[in-house]
């Protein structure tokens, strides 16, 4: 099987799997169900996945990796910090966050390779931070690179996960809180959400 058949197949397989889950849950996903969305043979499933484990890690390091070439190039933006924040806080796919999840836990490997993951976009908030700051002359004590990756990342990740429940009260005042101290940083970002704190001050 030539490389890019077999990346071709394998693409196929990951688009599948991700589309059941997306229209029914983990639980739902079987090398059937997989092969009849993708028209491939169920053995072809087995022959690129072991095992569904290992179709599962596979799908959630495409998507991870996805979502970190996104916050690297956001990196050379003009407002880096507001670009980080807006990626992060975007919540048309936390469907698939919310599935990975539960998946992990009990799946001792997924919720290693998760964890792996949040270390290092949180890395990679703390960078930008760091450089920010000192590209304008502000102290890092008063504005700790590690706590407002925290404060960015794992707000963002919070507010992903209860909207996937459905839960959205204090959503908005925390995206303009937060927005409104990013622009005391870089400078304010056109948004309602920096008018909503404002106007609520």
């Amino acid at each position: 099987m030539s490389g890019d058949k077999h990346s071709v197949t394998r693409s196929a397989i990951l688009d599948a799997t991700e589309q059941i889950m997306h229209e029914e849950g983990y639980a739902a996903v079987s090398s059937r169900k997989i092969a009849a969305k993708a028209g491939l043979k169920s053995q072809l499933v087995h022959y690129y996945f072991r095992s569904m484990d290992e179709l599962f890690l596979a799908l959630f390091q495409r998507v991870e990796e996805q979502q970190f070439q996104r916050l690297t190039q956001a990196i050379a933006a003009k407002k880096p910090l507001h670009t980080l924040w807006k990626i992060s806080i975007d919540t048309t796919g936390p469907w698939l966050n919310k599935e990975f999840i539960a998946l992990a836990t009990h799946r001792e490997h997924l919720r290693r390779e998760i964890a792996r993951a949040a270390e290092r976009t949180r890395r990679v908030y703390a960078a930008v931070v760091s450089r920010v700051l000192e590209e304008r002359g502000m102290a890092q004590g008063a504005w700790p690179p590690i706590v407002l990756s925290i404060l960015l990342d794992g707000v963002s990740r919070l507010i992903n996960s209860e909207t996937a429940l459905g839960t959205e009260a204090g959503h908005a005042e925390t995206v303009a809180f937060i927005e409104h101290y990013l622009g005391q940083i870089e400078g304010p970002a056109a948004g309602v959400e920096i008018a909503l704190y404002r106007a609520a001050e």
